[in-house]
This record gives structure tokens, sequence and C-alpha cells, in this order.
């Protein structure tokens, strides 16, 4: 069976989530979320869902899906050391150093790739499988075939597949546009939406890079047969409704049951089910053509208008206070609260006039408001303390990590195995710890009484409580010896695009960077490997996502460095790099300060010493989909120039992937 997992902004969120129908879900704590506008979860609202979830039989997974900063890393060492304690059931990770801190430190956390690390292909998923990731969450923007095929070259590893919510124009990871623009950064959990604002063409004012909300709906049965393991609700900044009714959309269909759906009342742009059908040239389009907000459900139009009465025709019952919506000339949304004055008319506030046939959207629906729930007395998850119990003639012995205590008892021989029993009592408690007997060690099938072993438990948990709680020390990884000096990265970019796989000779070493996207693999490195045979004279390549890697990895011969999108913005990531390449980069010296929020770059200066990276990587067509422009006279090579507030930008579409950069200024 398929795991719906849904998004949980708060405890309050979490709980709707799973009474709607979720399996799991995520969220993040106060600090390294990429959503810090969501409420997020205290440690008390993590213990209290971490033991709803263990009662319920349902799972959570946390995110710490954001680049860390180097001066960061103690304080997510002690957050995992925190987690650690009450357990998870994965850890979703964009930052490679946090990867490292978890296989180092904390084996017991289950490591899941965020869809921040852009994998989107074989080798990505190879790769982190070799790094310890039981999941990896693949990009959104794959088809079904992309994702089908993937499932079949990698069956040892679980998969997960984004099926519903916002859609953004940049690959997630890649996307520089708020950092660019605002100085916030989309991988620090700080995406102020530049996807989402209007921006100009030839004098005509679009919002092109607006993508329409995906909404897979059934769709989700295509990958529970081909053995997708979880699929992923986006949402962590919207409301109980939207958790709650967009579970039970989707459970309705997992469960082949059929009741009212109001998951599109709750929050719904245009949408589309994203790229699960992509065909390249012609395909549907993906930017929202009318309004780029929340439009809910078209139920009906405008059939006459008398002053502010309207007559209707309609689909559906409209209730009072429901939640209408007209969209008006120049896209603009005229939104009112329901007066029906008859079964099929509503009044309307103001002076405007509605031409016979307005399209009618109902946003919100009056009857399926949620109420508050309280969730100040809800229990705790205690923290659990692995301990082995052994059982000998009038003695019993029981140890933890740092405790171990024998008591004098009496014991007799058992007519039946008694484990079960012994394990239940002991995993019992009033304090704020509570016993896991991994091991029961009773050679001789003794029994003890019930009174006696809860007497031991409560004497044992109270000394565990005067412990004082240990703490795992982290050691920051030493700097590496410095080594060679890499060129300004704005020496080494090809002509459209900041990476150029012909490559580009300065002072005798020929530099090849590798795109950070690409949709057909093989091609790529077989055609790298060409071109590394026709260089003479020293190599250096430059790694862009966890796929290079593999292929550094099972190419030693060849030297290579960290380029901007492998993200070196601590020395935990940039350890974990060197661990698995080992000699094969030991040309480069990577991040020497470590004190930027989302790049480095080896240059004395800031970060990439002011070279910008694009704003946008899509595989959104900006000629077809947001110009609607048609793909039969397509040279597919395009250059368009956009602008917003006197600011200016080359849009460069090759083969449908567009990339969108600020335009050089003239000075």
């Amino acid at each position: 069976m398929i795991e719906l997992s849904m998004p949980a902004g708060s405890l309050e969120n979490a709980i709707y989530a799973f009474q709607g129908g979720a399996d799991s879900v995520y969220f993040g704590l106060k600090e390294f979320s990429a959503r810090k506008g969501a409420e997020n979860f205290s440690m008390d609202d993590f213990r209290k869902i971490r033991k709803f979830a263990k009662d319920h039989g349902k799972k959570i997974y946390i995110t710490i899906n954001t680049l860390i900063r180097d001066d960061e890393l103690e304080r997510v060492h002690s957050t995992l050391e925190e987690i650690e304690r009450y357990g998870a059931d994965g850890i979703i990770v964009q930052d490679l150093g946090v990867i490292r801190m978890l296989k180092k430190s904390f084996p017991t956390l289950p490591i899941h790739a965020s869809t921040q690390l852009a994998v989107h292909t074989d080798y990505g998923v190879k790769m982190l499988k070799d790094l310890g990731a039981e999941r990896v969450v693949l990009s959104r923007e794959l088809s079904l075939k992309e994702i089908e095929k993937i499932r079949r070259d990698n069956t040892d590893i679980e998969l997960k597949v984004f099926i519903h919510g916002a859609m953004c124009y940049g690959f997630s990871g890649l996307c520089m546009a708020s950092l660019e623009k605002t100085g916030r950064s989309a991988n620090r959990g700080e995406c102020a939406q530049i996807c989402r604002t209007w921006f100009s063409h030839e004098g005509e004012k679009l919002f092109p890079f607006s993508m329409k909300d995906m909404d897979a709906g059934e769709e989700i049965l295509t990958l529970e047969r081909m053995g997708i393991d979880s699929v992923k609700v986006e949402g962590r900044m919207k409301g109980n409704e939207y958790v709650y009714y967009t579970a039970r959309y989707y459970r309705n269909i997992l469960d082949r049951t059929v009741e009212k759906d109001c998951h599109e009342y709750t929050f719904l742009r245009e949408h589309s089910d994203g790229f699960f059908h992509y065909s390249g040239p012609s395909h549907k389009c993906l930017i929202t053509e009318n309004y780029t907000g929340h439009e809910g459900k078209r139920i009906g139009r405008v059939k006459s208008q008398e002053g502010r009465k309207l007559t209707l025709e309609l689909e559906e019952k409209i209730n009072a206070h429901d939640g209408l919506m007209i969209i008006l000339a120049g896209n603009e949304a005229y939104k009112f609260s329901a007066r029906p004055v008859s079964e099929n008319a509503v009044l309307i506030s103001d002076n405007i006039r509605l031409p016979y046939g307005t399209p009618l959207f109902k946003i919100s629906d009056s009857s399926i408001t949620l109420k508050k729930i309280n969730t100040d007395a809800m229990k705790k998850e205690k923290e659990s303390v692995k301990a082995e119990i052994a059982i000998e003639e009038r003695k019993l012995r029981i140890k933890t990590a740092n405790l171990s205590m024998a008591y004098d008892i009496a014991t007799e021989k058992a007519e039946r195995n008694t484990d079960d029993s012994i394990r239940r009592i002991f995993s019992q408690s009033n304090t704020e710890k509570v016993l896991n007997v991994s091991e029961i060690i009773n050679p001789y099938s003794l029994h003890i009484r019930e009174k006696d072993a809860k007497a031991i438990r409560r004497d044992f948990l109270q000394r565990q409580e005067e412990i004082p709680q240990s703490e795992k020390k982290y050691e920051l990884e030493r700097k590496k010896e410095r080594g060679m000096l890499l060129p300004e990265r704005k020496k080494l970019e090809g002509k459209n695009a900041p990476w150029n796989e012909e490559g580009v000779t300065i002072d005798g070493i020929t530099y090849i960077t590798l795109s950070p996207v690409t949709y057909e693999e093989k091609n790529k490195y077989e055609k790298l490997l060409r071109r590394l045979e026709e260089i003479e004279g020293k190599v250096m390549i430059g790694l862009n996502n966890i796929a290079d890697v593999y292929f550094a990895k099972n190419h030693p011969e060849y030297s290579y460095f960290m380029d901007a999108y492998l993200y070196a913005s601590n020395r935990e990531s940039v350890a974990l790099i060197s661990d698995i390449l080992k000699e094969s980069l030991k040309g480069a010296y990577i991040a020497p300060d470590f004190d930027c929020e989302a790049v480095s770059w080896p240059v004395k200066g800031s970060p990439l010493n002011g070279y910008k990276l694009p704003m946008f990587i899509s595989r959104s067509c900006f000629r077809h989909d947001s110009l609607g422009l048609s793909c039969e006279d397509c040279s597919r090579h395009n250059t368009f120039k956009i602008e917003q507030n006197g600011r200016r930008y080359l849009v460069t579409v090759d083969n449908c992937q567009s990339l969108v950069k600020e335009e050089p200024s003239e000075n």
C-alpha cells in the first residue's frame, strides 16, 4: 500500500491530517526548516505528535531541509540529539553535511533525501543510497515514464513522489530568484515567491513564472501500481481544512470510496497533473493563464444581472456565507460572501457590471469549517532508554548505557514463556523516561511476580532520572590544508549558462562544469567521457548535482571540484565529498571561509566573487507556456527579454528548458 504523506505546519494541522486519512506527516522544528513562515513545531509539540502517531499506527518525518552554515553545525547536532531521544521515522535532509552528521553520530535516525537535492536521475538515487539514505524524494519535474524508469532501476531504496500543491518554476534546490532579488534564500527557508510576481514582456504585464498547482488525482493509483513507496502533498503554510480535506480526497481515491469532495474549496490554483504527462513540444500549458491565486472550483456562470442581483446558472448549491469569486477584466479577482436571495440568485455589494457567461468560482464552503483542537492536554512521548534484562535464580539484573543494577527477587519455574509479560511491565512508566527492553535473557524460563517487577521498574527509572543527561560532543571538522585556488567562477561559464560541458582552458588547465539538470543521463556522461579523451593536459571537472558525484566516484582517474550547485556551505559537506572522492578531489580548494548562505566559491572575497547564478532553471518552456507561442515554427533555441521595476532579465530557451538570469549591465 502506498503511503500518503501530508504537510503539517502546526500540531493541530498534523492531527487533522491524520484524521483525514494521512499515513504520515512531515513538519519542521523552529529552526532549519524550508518553511520558516509556518508555525512549525516546538520540542513539546514534536513529543506530542510522536506519541499520537505511535498510538495510532502513523509515522512522522522531521524536515531539516535547508543549507546549513558552518556556525550552525553545533546547533543542528544538538537538535538531532534531542530528536533521537524520542525517535522519528525519518529526517528529510537537503544539506550534505547533515547527511554526514546523521551517518556518523545518529545512525538510528533514518535519512530521507529531500526534493531540495534536485534528484531526478538514476545516478542521483544510487549515490544517495550509497550515502545511507533509506528514501529519496524525487524532483517534481519528472514524467510518469521517467519515474517508472528510476523505480525499475532502483528497487532497493524507497522513493517518494510529489502529487499535490504548489509547483515551483525552477527546480527545487536550484532556484536563486528569491536570493537574487531580495537577499532571502529559498535554500534557507526564506523564499519570497518571486515566481508569483509580475514581469513585463514587450510592454505587456505578465505572470510568466506562476505555475499551475498540481492535482494528480487518480494518478496516485498509477504511482501505486508502479511500486512507489510514498506520495507527498505540499502545503505547510496552509490551514487545517486544507490538510484534512486534501487527505480525504486522496484517501477516498486509494480506498475506492466515494464521498463529497471538498478539497478544492480549501486552496487550489488553476491546476494540472504537472509534468506527469510531459512530452516536450506542444505539451499542455503549465503556467496559470488567468489568475495566480486560489480559484477554488468553478460552479457556474452569470445568467443575468439586475442591479446588484445576479441570476446564475449553477452546477451546485450555494449556501449563505460561502466564499465566491469572479475574475474581472485584467485578471483582477472580485471576492464576496454569498447572500442567496433564491436558489439561483445572489446579491453582491458593489456596483459592477458582469456580462452574460462570466464564470463563477466557489473558493470556500461555510459548511466545512473545522473546530479547534485542544492540544494542551495531549500526552508527550517519553524518552526511550534502551535496556537489557537478565533473570537468574533469585536475581534480576537490568542494564542501560549508563546504569546497571541487580535486584534480589523471588523466582520460580514458569510453565510457559513469560518474556512478553516482563517486557510489557518494564515498558510502562510514570516518569519522563521509558525503558525500551531490547533483550530479555531468561535461560531457565523463570517467572517473577508482577508486583515485584513493577517495584523494580519504579526504582530503576527513578535512579535513571537522577543521572544527568549525557550529551554527544560535537567536534567541528578541521579545515583541510589549502590546495589549488580555482579561477573566478564567471570565467568558467558557457555561452548562455553557468555550466560549460565543452570546457574552457585557463593557464593550461581545462575546466569542465556539468549541468545540474539532465534528462538523458546516459548520454550526458558518455558525451563527457568522449570529451575527456580529446583533451590533452590536466582537466578539472565541476560537480553540480549529487548524480555527478556518483559518476566521479566511479571515475577516480579524473580530478573534481564542488561547483556552485553542489553547495559547499559547511565543512561537513566538504568532508562528505572528500570522503567519497578522496584523491580525485585533491586539486581543488573548496569553501575556505564557510560564511555564505547558499553557495561557496574558493575565491578571496564574497562567495562566487560577485558572480550571479541564474534565477531559474526550469523544465517549463517560457516560449510555449509563458508566452503562449506555437511550437510548430520554433527553432528550439530562443532568447527573450523581460523587465521588472527597471531591472532587465534574459530568458534563454534551449530544447524546451528555460534559464532566466539578470541581463549583464553595459558597464
